[in-house]
Formats: C-alpha cells, structure tokens, sequence
C-alpha cells in the first residue's frame, strides 16, 4: 500500500525509560513521546510527536552535534511550549514553526495543557539514518 493513516494514540515510542535517562530531566519523560516515523517505516527523515501537560519537559535538553548533525523543525499543533536555545528564551504557540541546526542547545517546557509538537528532522544533504 502506498499510504497509511493512524491516530496518534496508537502510535507509540520506540524508546524506554531507560533511553530516556540519559537526557530527561523527569524520570518519566517518554510517556507522550510518539516515534511516527517508526510506526510508519518513514525512512527518508525522522519524525516524531511529543505530548506534555502544563510545567512539563516536551524537549528534552540537547544538541544533534553527536548525532548525526541533524537539523530539526518543531512544529507546536496544540498548546504552548516555552523553547530555550542556547540559553535564550523563546515561546511558541499553536501552528507556530521553530528551525534549529545541530549544533544549537536546545530544550522546551509545555506551558499548556496539552502542549503537543511535531519533530522533523534530518542531516544535510545527506539520506537519513
């Protein structure tokens, strides 16, 4: 079949707790983390769907300099996320678009209830992997 639709409740993460561990702040991050383009088989560039409450960690802190020099897209479809980029803040709300290359430090907090961001990222003009 050349196409597929799901919902995201049935789309779940392809990372544990313990995956998690090494950048989360909450013990329990990953409980609204979606891993689309795994469920899909998405092959051409990463995609995922992160879900938080109000105060809760919807990016965890990093950089995509160690892993695979990813840029990424976030895309906020519900709700409102406070993002911090290398140290400045920066608040989006719903159908707003942030763009961050690998190297940027990057985190957010959802600031509503429920706060939910797509994450799309691949390298530079390379196929992704």
């Amino acid at each position: 079949m050349s196409w597929r639709a799901a919902r995201l409740a049935e789309v779940g993460s392809t990372f544990g707790p313990e995956w998690w561990a090494t950048w989360a702040r909450e013990p329990d991050f990953g409980g609204g983390w979606h891993s689309v383009g795994g469920h899909f088989g998405i092959t051409g560039f990463g995609v995922n769907v992160s879900r938080a409450d109000a105060g809760r960690e919807i990016v965890v802190p990093h950089t995509e300099t160690d892993d695979g020099r990813q840029e990424e897209l976030y895309i906020v479809v519900r709700g409102r996320a406070l993002f911090t980029l290398d140290g400045e803040e920066l608040e989006l709300g719903e159908l707003d678009l942030l763009h961050a290359t690998h190297e940027v430090m990057r985190e957010a907090v959802a600031l509503e209830t429920p706060t939910v961001i797509v994450c799309v990222g691949g390298t530079p003009g390379e196929p992704y992997s």
